[in-house]
C-alpha cells in the first residue's frame, strides 16, 4: 500500500490543456474516484499516475519516493483498461499470468510453480476458479472483466488503476461487478484510483471522489460531503439533482440572504469555507429537490412560490416542475400530491438546505486562501530529483 500525492500537477497537448492545478492526496488504502464528464481530464491524470504520461510540470510521489519520470514497470501499478486488453489466443491462466512470468523479484523471475499458486489464488480471488482452461470467447463481459481485474491484481500491485472498467457492462453486470471490486479493494486494502463518468457508482464505491471538468479537480471529497457541500454550480448539477435560482447578495454573516429577481428572498449557507462573498454580488442559491416541502418545519424556513409547469409520475414519488420568477424549480413530493399545470404552489426549505454558490467555477475558488487551486500559481519542471 502507498499513499498518492500529486503536487502542480499539469499536463497539455499542444494546445490543449487536459489537466492542471492538480492537488491531491490519495490516502493507503482507499479507493478514490476521478469522476467528470468525457474530456475532462480525468483518464490523463490517471495515465499520469500510472506513468503513460509525463506531466509538462508539477510532481508525482508514491509515500516519500518521487515517481514523476518513473516508467510504467518502475511503479508497481496493476491496471485495468477499459476495452479490458486480453490476448484472444490465450488461456484465461496464461492472461492472468503474464505479468508474472515478465516480472522479476530481486532480479529473478517467479517459477513455474510460484506462478500456478498465485495465478488460481488469483482466479478464486474474482470467482473464476476452474476456469483458467477457458479461452476469452468463451467467456461473458463480465467473467473478461474478472480476468483483466485478475491479471492486475496478482503481480501484487501497489496501486490498483481502474479506467472505466464497467462502460462495456449492462445494468445488472454493472452493479455486480461494482460489489466485487469494493470487495476485492477492501479484501486487500489497496490504493486504488478509479476513473467513471457515472455519478451513482463514483458515490457508490468511493472514500473520496475528486469531481472534474475542463481539466481541472474542482473539489475532492467524500460522497457525503460532495453531494451535501458542492462547492462550485457544476459540482452541484453533475452530482444529483438541483434547482437553481439566481439572485444578489443582501446580507452577509453565518447565513447569507439572498433577493430573487421577483422580490424573494431566500436565506443560506455558503458551502466554500472562507468564500468573500459581496455585498450586492449576483450568486445562484441551489437546494436538492428531496429539501423542498410543503409544510414548514419551523419560522427560519425559506419560503418559495412559484407556478407548476409540469408533473412527471415517477412512481414512489411525483416530480413538480414550476416557475420561480422565469426559473424553472423542481421539487420531488408524495406520489398522492394533485397538482396540475397552472397551480400556484408554495414550499419551503430549511436555511440550512438552501446553497448559495458563486457564479463562477474554478477561477472562484482560486480566490479561497489556502484552496488546492490556490498552490499551483508558479508550476515546477518535473524533475526526478526525490
Amino acid at each position: 500500500m502507498v499513499e498518492i500525492r500529486l503536487e502542480n500537477l499539469r499536463k497539455t497537448f499542444g494546445d490543449i490543456v487536459a489537466t492542471d492545478r492538480v492537488n491531491m492526496t490519495i490516502k493507503e488504502g482507499e479507493l478514490s474516484t476521478l469522476l467528470g464528464p468525457s474530456g475532462c481530464g480525468k483518464t490523463t491524470l490517471l495515465r499520469l499516475i500510472a506513468g503513460f504520461y509525463v506531466p509538462d510540470s508539477g510532481r508525482i510521489f508514491f509515500d516519500d519516493r518521487e515517481v514523476t519520470l518513473e516508467p510504467p514497470h518502475k511503479r508497481n501499478t496493476g491496471m485495468c483498461f477499459q476495452n479490458y486488453a486480453l490476448w484472444p489466443h490465450l488461456t484465461v491462466f496464461d492472461n492472468v499470468a503474464y505479468g508474472l512470468k515478465i516480472k522479476r523479484v530481486q532480479g529473478r523471475k517467479y517459477t513455474k510453480p510460484a506462478i500456478a499458486k498465485r495465478v488460481n489464488a488469483g482466479l478464486e480471488l474474482v470467482r473464476l476458479g476452474g476456469l483458467g482452461g477457458r479461452h476469452i470467447h468463451q467467456l461473458s463481459g463480465g467473467q473478461q472483466q474478472r480476468v483483466a481485474l485478475a491479471r492486475a491484481l496478482v503481480i501484487e500491485p501497489d496501486v490498483l488503476l481502474l479506467d472505466e472498467p464497467l462502460s462495456n457492462l449492462d445494468a445488472k453486470l454493472r452493479v455486480e461487478m461494482r460489489e466485487e471490486i469494493i470487495r476485492i479493494q477492501k479484501e486487500m486494502s489497496i490504493t486504488t484510483v478509479y476513473v467513471t463518468h457515472d455519478q451513482v457508482e463514483a458515490l457508490s464505491i468511493s472514500d473520496r471522489v475528486a469531481v472534474m471538468d475542463v481539466g481541472y479537480v474542482q473539489q475532492f471529497d467524500t460522497p457525503r460531503k460532495i453531494y451535501a457541500d458542492p462547492q462550485t454550480i457544476f459540482v452541484a448539477d453533475f452530482i444529483g439533482r438541483c434547482t437553481f435560482v439566481q439572485g444578489k447578495i443582501e446580507k452577509v454573516g453565518e447565513f447569507l440572504e439572498v433577493r430573487l429577481p421577483d422580490g424573494q428572498l431566500l436565506s443560506g449557507f455558503s458551502t466554500i469555507d472562507n468564500y468573500p462573498f459581496e455585498i450586492g454580488e449576483d450568486v445562484k442559491c441551489a437546494v436538492r429537490p428531496e429539501n423542498l416541502m410543503l409544510k414548514s418545519a419551523g419560522s427560519q424556513d425559506n419560503e418559495l412560490a412559484g407556478v407548476v409547469t409540469k408533473t412527471t409520475y415517477v412512481g414512489t414519488a411525483l416530480e413538480v416542475f414550476f416557475d420561480v420568477g422565469g426559473t424553472e424549480a423542481q421539487a420531488r413530493l408524495d406520489a398522492d400530491i394533485g397538482l396540475n399545470p397552472g397551480d400556484e404552489i408554495k414550499l419551503y426549505a430549511s436555511r440550512s438546505e438552501v446553497m448559495v454558490l458563486p457564479l463562477g467555477g474554478v477561477e472562484d475558488l482560486m480566490k479561497v486562501p489556502g484552496h488546492p487551486l490556490t498552490s499551483a500559481e508558479m508550476p515546477t519542471k518535473a524533475s526526478s530529483s526525490a
